[in-house]
């Protein structure tokens, strides 16, 4: 028991670590991916091809689904029935679609407006909400164009399952846990074939600005993208579920000084996936993303990172900063002291081991809702040499944390309390 339990950190600890801050692929459809017939129009065109570009990413079930922000976002395990919930036990390591929120996305990115919003594939097939041509199964695959939306499932238990049409009876969609986004033909799917929307709208170019720029970032909490770099400005789109979502930062510069949960920041980045802002708050890591040009560089948004010193926010997966630390909580595993540092002054933890020898673990677990459920392994480390090793620091403003450390792989396993 005690090493499947860590087998299950080591995959978790994928999720804690976050997103490095990598190149805006994917940035051209995959090779045989496209519109396969002519008819269709502009915005179905370029639904097509922002599914295209997503061709051999993971399958994440939940994947796409947050309330109000349309976009790659984390997966969560499929609990609906046992074998489910093995079969998608990876999928919170992915920051993808399943397969409506594929279909989501790439409308969105067609046409600005979020059509289909973070609905189920039942809600959307019962009242898709947005103007539309629909098209039933006894209507047959001709009548069908690129971009088109194909619902699938059992006949008389109601659709299950997604795809876009690419024509000549082919079709991109985001299959099933354990699959990657594909190409396949209708005809393995045609038995349960239900029916199809063309939706009604117009492309929109603005929403492809910078194509092919930018490094993405993570998401965390609730933010309000605006319009301007202040909280004054008009929101855009709010994240109302708080499920991470994988956004594309283009710069970041000095706004507003906003505070949240006892964290001060100045500096906001730059979204062109939706022409607004986010405070970096809101975006995992630093309080000056590593990597990411000051907006400065563009002349057309402008702006600068001057003023941006003295920002208070504890920025996740930093070096901790000892100054003024003291051990909030500790306990003991085979001898080893495990610990949960905390700084008063900047509102961050991480977690200490001490005493032990190399193999050791250390990590922490962070929790929004006084213990009951949590984001776990965070700052995953091990004693490299030496007898000693932490974590990095995480904000603990408004929250609770623990440290959990054990004595090697498939050692015992001990945490401290919450604090």
């Amino acid at each position: 028991m005690r090493r499947v339990r860590l087998l299950v950190a080591a995959l978790v600890t994928v999720v804690s670590l976050g997103l490095p801050a990598v190149s805006a692929a994917p940035a051209a459809a995959a090779a045989g991916c496209a519109p396969l017939q002519s008819g269709a129009s502009a915005a179905a065109e370029a639904a097509v091809e922002v599914a295209c570009r997503y061709v051999g990413e993971p399958y994440a079930w939940g994947g796409g689904h947050a309330q109000g922000v349309p976009g790659p976002s984390q997966g969560t395990v499929d609990r609906s029935t046992p074998l489910n919930a093995i079969q998608s036990a990876a999928d919170p390591t992915y920051w993808s679609f399943d397969c409506i929120g594929l279909v989501r996305w790439a409308w969105y990115k067609a046409t600005g407006r979020d059509l289909i919003t973070e609905r189920t594939t039942q809600a959307t097939f019962a009242a898709p909400g947005y103007a539309h041509t629909k098209f039933m199964k006894s209507q047959g695959s001709g009548v069908l164009l690129p971009g088109d939306i194909m619902y699938f499932g059992r006949e008389g238990f109601g659709p299950t399952h997604v795809a876009l049409y690419l024509g000549n009876g082919m079709m991109v969609e985001a299959p099933e846990s354990g699959m990657k986004i594909q190409v396949n033909s209708i005809s393995a799917r045609w038995e349960r074939y239900q029916g199809a929307f063309r939706p009604h709208a117009d492309a929109t170019p603005g929403v492809w600005s910078w194509d092919g720029h930018g490094s993405y970032q993570k998401t965390w909490g609730q933010p309000n993208l605006r319009q301007d770099s202040n909280t004054g400005s008009r929101i855009n789109f709010t994240n109302g579920n708080g499920i991470s979502v994988k956004v594309r930062v283009l710069c970041q510069r000095v706004g507003e000084r906003a505070t949240v949960d006892g964290m001060v920041n100045n500096v906001w980045s730059y979204l062109p996936d939706y022409d607004s802002w986010i405070s970096n708050l809101f975006v995992q890591g630093p309080a000056i993303l590593g990597g990411v040009p000051s907006c400065g560089n563009y002349p057309q948004i402008g702006g600068t990172l001057a003023g941006a010193e003295n920002n208070t926010s504890c920025g996740d997966g930093t070096q901790p900063d000892s100054a003024g630390a003291w051990t909030a909580k500790s306990t003991t595993v085979f001898g080893r002291t495990v610990e949960l540092r905390y700084n008063s002054t900047t509102q961050c933890a991480w977690g200490r081991i001490i005493g032990g020898t190399v193999g050791d673990e250390i990590w922490v677990d962070r929790s929004a809702d006084g213990g009951a459920t949590w984001a776990p392994m965070l700052g995953f480390t091990t004693i490299t040499s030496g007898n000693d090793a932490y974590t990095t620091q995480w904000n603990d403003a408004g929250l609770v944390m623990r440290a959990c450390g054990t004595n090697g792989p498939g050692g015992g396993i001990e945490c401290t309390g919450w604090f």
